[in-house]
């Protein structure tokens, strides 16, 4: 997780753990659901990366 941006780390913690949807993360934050929703996708995709990556060292 500490690879991600403070942004982007919220944004998983919100639907991950609090169980927000983007629509509820979206009012919260001020952006739109579009933006929550691309911006933990691609949270998520580098997470996956990470991962892989660390895995294959490991």
């Amino acid at each position: 997780m500490h690879s991600l941006s403070e942004e982007k780390r919220n944004l998983v913690l919100l639907y991950y753990f609090l169980h927000l949807s983007d629509e509820e993360i979206s009012q919260r934050l001020i952006v739109p659901r579009r933006t929550v929703h691309y911006r933990r996708t691609s949270a998520l995709k580098r997470l996956k990366r990470f991962l892989e990556e660390h895995a294959r060292m490991g």
